[in-house]
């Protein structure tokens, strides 16, 4: 009797404590701010800004319409959040992080795309870049959003620009604008992305790799 009196007071008492824990989790503001931006990028990804409703996104987020009133009273306020905090992360996690770690342009760039086209074709379905869908669909209509995915794009373009010149620096390459370059990168990627969210396919990005590669080792092998 004692042994189960005690094992029924522990139980309860982890109970009180995970009730506890429980509540902690879902009255944190940052976690509820995170799942209503994650919601937002997910479906701007996937359907766009201007089509998503905050009535929507405030379902997909499992949040109250004073959750999403506190956090982001204006859809335009919640459109900044999800360029700041998740596409500029998806862009540095994607380009500008295997840059760094790679040795040279020519290497990152080409394991960047094999990377990209793994992964769309197991997932068998292409949504464009996310910064290219945005650019393109907000930058008419709103001058502050338009400005933080301008400044996206320049984290972007001196990140493949920088490399550009430390290759330089290092004799890797020759007869090369790092700037130009880079703009040259960032425009063939976005052009072959959005081709191939047009036909729902990676050839446009197959062919934009395999001309990309060919383009720099000719750059590149005059400095060997």
């Amino acid at each position: 009797m004692i042994d189960l009196f005690c094992q029924g007071a522990i139980v309860a008492r982890v109970c009180r404590v995970a009730t506890v824990i429980g509540n902690r989790r879902t009255n944190d503001p940052q976690a509820v701010r995170r799942r209503i931006v994650d919601a937002a990028y997910d479906a701007f990804v996937a359907q766009g800004y201007l089509a998503t409703g905050m009535m929507e996104l405030r379902e997909k987020a499992s949040v109250s319409g004073g959750a999403m009133a506190h956090h982001f009273p204006a859809k335009r306020e919640l459109g900044l959040a999800v360029i700041r905090d998740r596409v500029a992360d998806a862009v540095r996690q994607t380009w500008i992080e295997p840059l760094q770690a790679c040795a040279d342009a020519p290497t990152a760039i080409d394991l960047i795309f094999e990377n990209i086209i793994g992964d769309l074709s197991r997932k068998g379905s292409v949504s464009g870049c996310p910064l290219n869908n945005m650019a393109m669909e907000v930058s008419p209509h709103d001058e502050e959003m338009r400005e933080a995915l301008s400044g996206v794009f320049t984290d972007w373009h001196e990140a493949l620009s920088a490399k550009f010149q430390a290759d330089v620096d290092l004799k890797r390459a020759l007869g090369i604008d790092p700037g130009s370059l880079a703009t040259l990168v960032v425009a063939a990627y976005s052009g072959a992305m959005a081709i191939a969210k047009a036909s729902q396919a990676v050839r446009p990005l197959l062919d934009c790799r395999q001309e990309l590669a060919v383009l720099l080792a000719s750059k590149y092998t005059l400095a060997g």
